[in-house]
């Protein structure tokens, strides 16, 4: 596949995400509806990769409807979250093949918890090692580029688990928002030197938006890029920071936002420019805010690709570095 071919598909992703993601909206809070949580016990929710930072990213969400959630990876999930007996257990993974993951639900089922799976594969691991399955019901557009629809669906998946969603609502946030945060984000691209670097920051349910951010840049073509809550920045992480740096605030809805928000004049006094994702000043409920964030960051690293030509199917660029992942992944703790 070509640079070019490579993010071609990423802009498609992008055109056909409004339209995928209002269907899935209704066929999820449809499936959903025969899922039961309790909310007198503590609901803890993960996995690896974008599958954490969508759970961290729903913190507020989940509280709002009175729920004790706990976005926890699936390695703290297997080796160290105390879960309990009668406890609720969420492990996400969209190829329902993650082994951490499913070592994960595997365990948590053995204490005695409740445990669902959310995945795109109905026959996985995941899915057979689960209590309950929340199937995803969409189709990829691919799984060698950065993954933006992917994570949207897991948003919207773990939002219908609480209450229905609204399908042309979801449809709209996309339709409305797309082509402006597309043009900012190629502005941004075009005024950044080629080794700029990325800081994303942002406290509570907006560090997993940051997360999300940084790892789409590590995806896009092992661009060198940070996350850190925002309030932690200050303490040290600040002597990083060169001139030709961008760095983006990233919000959740709520009251943290304005610690993140009031870093602007100092980050540019340090000569770096300032984006934002989730921070557009909107009253919204957290989901629109999480969906419209990561929207932000998917523009984002597209418009990254294409001013530094990169193969976003190949953030390797020869390296060992796929081969070593795939050696890591295979480790089992069993």
């Amino acid at each position: 596949m070509t640079p070019f071919e490579s993010r071609a598909l990423m802009q498609r992703e992008l055109d056909e995400q409004p339209v995928i993601l209002g269907a899935a909206a209704d066929a999820l809070s449809k499936a959903a509806s025969r899922l039961r949580i309790r909310k007198d016990r503590p609901v803890w929710i993960g996995g690896c990769g974008d599958s954490l930072f969508a759970a961290q990213s729903m913190v507020r969400h989940f509280r709002q409807h009175g729920y004790d959630m706990r976005p926890v990876s699936a390695a703290d999930m297997l080796w160290d979250a105390p879960v309990g007996a009668d406890d609720t257990v969420v492990g996400i993974s969209i190829s329902g093949s993650t082994r951490r993951t499913v070592e994960a639900i595997s365990d948590a089922a053995a204490r005695g918890a409740h445990t669902l799976a959310i995945t795109l594969k109905p026959e996985s691991d995941l899915a057979r090692a689960a209590a309950g399955i929340l199937p995803l019901p969409y189709t990829p557009i691919s799984r060698a580029i950065p993954h933006g629809l992917d994570y949207h669906i897991t948003l919207l998946a773990l939002a219908a688990l609480c209450a229905p969603l609204d399908g042309p609502a979801i449809r709209g946030i996309f339709d409305d928002s797309t082509g402006q945060l597309a043009e900012n984000a190629r502005s941004i691209a075009a005024r950044m030197p080629s080794d700029g670097r990325f800081f994303f920051l942002g406290i509570g349910a907006a560090l997993g938006s940051a997360n999300f951010g940084a790892a789409k840049m590590h995806e896009a073509g092992g661009l060198p890029a940070w996350s850190f809550e925002s309030e932690n920045f200050a303490h040290g992480a600040q002597f990083m920071l060169r001139p030709g740096d961008h760095v983006i605030l990233c919000g959740g809805g709520g009251p943290a936002d304005a610690r993140t928000k009031a870093m602007r004049a100092g980050l540019e006094r340090l000569g770096v420019s300032v984006g934002t994702a989730g921070l557009d000043g909107r009253d919204e409920p957290p989901l629109s805010t999480a969906l419209r964030a990561a929207l932000a960051l998917q523009t984002l690293c597209l418009a990254v690709a294409e001013a530094r030509d990169l193969n976003v199917a190949d953030p390797a660029r020869g390296s060992a570095a796929a081969e070593v992942q795939r050696d890591w992944f295979g480790w089992s703790s069993r």
